[in-house]
């Protein structure tokens, strides 16, 4: 639903008179979250967008050991249906629109875009300003709208003018089916071990939830996968290297059969999300 509604709303930001410089709820180009001492993180939401839980499928797996992600070997992914041109994917160059973005500005929001204030677009707006302002610990955060904005937060994190790439996860036909086994063919490591991931929440334009922990090691591959039915997926894995501030109770770890802390935990990044990567130097 929330894919489909951003695509859809989309097109009423088409009709408002653009902005530039301007960015949703904040002063710059970036609209900051607080920053928090670390402390025990909200896994779901630092990797459950976008990652689903466990489904009915007893053979659905959302988390990996990087020994199960090796070339010539069989996993079963989940992969959603893919609109490689669905504006929800793209990050303009400036933020579209000089909007407030903010949850106490809701009730106006929802007249400009006439969306009713029940509805499950309403719902989802809603939820997307609430993650965008809640205090999470241990954590630089930031929801961004533009690639301007990213380009200040990357830089208010990293130094400024630091060169990074965007990696995302590529679908190259239309026709596979949500869930099916895929064989690894290529497995290639980023040489940078500094990564920000940046997950898509629905909103009439585009906004990205993007967050790196303090003091953490992620460890980025681009994965070449084949599936059952012959659709190619040039996949991006995330394993994150440190997972001792995780909740407890999260779900990858029954997944695993580990204790947090204990060894690493990797996925799939989802269709909609995209991973920045710092380039070495």
């Amino acid at each position: 639903m929330g894919n489909e509604f951003v695509s859809l709303s989309f097109l009423l930001v088409l009709l408002i008179t653009l902005a530039p410089g301007n960015v949703a709820g904040g002063d710059g180009n970036v609209l900051r979250l607080p920053s928090m001492d670390a402390g025990e993180s909200d896994s779901s939401m630092m990797m459950g967008m976008g990652v689903e839980e466990e489904g009915k499928d007893p053979d659905y797996k959302a988390y990996f050991f990087m020994k199960d992600v090796q070339v010539g070997k069989t996993i079963p992914v989940n992969f959603p249906h893919l609109k490689e041109s669905d504006p929800a994917r793209n990050l303009p160059t400036k933020t579209p629109t000089s909007l407030p973005f903010s949850l106490k500005a809701l009730p106006s929001l929802l007249r400009f875009f006439s969306i009713p204030p029940a509805s499950p677009q309403a719902l989802a707006m809603e939820k997307t300003l609430t993650d965008c302002q809640i205090e999470r610990p241990g954590e630089h955060r930031a929801c961004i709208t533009s690639l301007d904005s990213l380009i200040d937060f990357v830089g208010g994190i990293f130094g400024p003018d630091v060169p990074f790439e965007i990696l995302r996860t590529s679908v190259a036909t239309k026709t596979s089916p949500v869930l099916q086994n895929y064989t690894v063919v290529e497995v290639k490591e980023k040489a940078s071990t500094k990564s920000l991931p940046c997950h898509n929440l629905p909103y009439p334009y585009a906004v990205f939830y993007c967050h790196i922990l303090v003091d953490t090691t992620n460890r980025m591959f681009k994965v070449t996968l084949r599936g059952e039915n012959g659709a190619v997926v040039e996949a991006v894995l995330v394993c994150h290297m440190d997972t001792s501030k995780w909740n407890r109770n999260f779900f990858a770890f029954r997944q695993l059969g580990v204790e947090r802390g204990t060894t690493e935990a990797c996925h799939f990044a989802p269709a909609y999300d995209m991973v920045v990567v710092l380039v070495p130097n």
